[in-house]
């Protein structure tokens, strides 16, 4: 068996024993590695994720793709909020080859080798990445979608299968309104704005992109 199947059947085995003996409810300090080398891969398909995680962890459902859309996909750790993996598929009736891997929320226990997971701030993120990065504006069904590394740490690898990639948002604050309204819309923003700098917005959406048709450096 190759390392990476070994690591991989490992970090899930782990996974679903800490599920089930706690319910969901793991340690602040107990992490998911969030890759395509082990957990999630370019060749899988439902019988191999049902594998990996147990019957009992998966679930298909209506996942929500933002202006109205959802699709048909697999959903993992569907009752953990922390836990919770959302999978589509280039295939949907096959559900095979993901397309993408996503999680959602305040926060998880999934994060990349990198160092990314939900709740990091944009200056956070941008020390993970040891510079700037470019995202879209706010106010949007996707804000704050990034779009390139810029070159950064956490730009994908020419071998890599997939690219990590992120959305963030700012919090909630009247204060903040005039500092919002200089980067909002779908337009392509640099993450040392002024305003994105001061917003500090926070990750909200990360997930694993599988698609051959994105940027090199995303």
């Amino acid at each position: 068996m190759h390392f990476a199947a070994i690591v991989g059947s490992v970090a899930a085995l782990t996974l679903c024993a800490a599920h089930a003996s706690q319910g969901g409810r793991e340690s602040n300090a107990q992490r998911h590695p969030f890759e395509c080398e082990s957990s999630f891969r370019p060749g899988d398909d439902l019988k191999a994720i049902l594998a990996r995680f147990g019957s009992s962890s998966v679930a298909t459902g209506e996942i929500h793709l933002g202006e109205g859309f959802s699709e048909t996909g697999t959903v993992l750790f569907g009752d953990s909020p922390e836990n919770r993996v959302e999978i589509l598929w280039r295939d949907v009736d096959a559900q095979s080859g993901p397309k993408s891997v996503r999680v959602r929320g305040e926060s998880s226990r999934w994060q990349t080798p990198g160092g990314l997971t939900l709740g990091l701030t944009l200056h956070a993120v941008e020390r993970l990445n040891a510079k700037p990065f470019r995202l879209t504006g706010f106010g949007t069904d996707y804000e704050g979608t990034q779009l390139s590394w810029s070159g950064g740490r956490l730009s994908p690898s020419p071998a890599s299968a997939c690219a990590v990639r992120v959305r963030l948002r700012p919090d909630d604050s009247g204060d903040d309104k005039p500092w919002y309204r200089q980067v909002i819309g779908d337009r392509e923003f640099s993450s040392g704005h002024p305003a994105m700098q001061y917003l500090n917005p926070r990750v909200y959406e990360m997930w694993l992109d599988f698609r051959s048709d994105r940027r090199p450096d995303s």
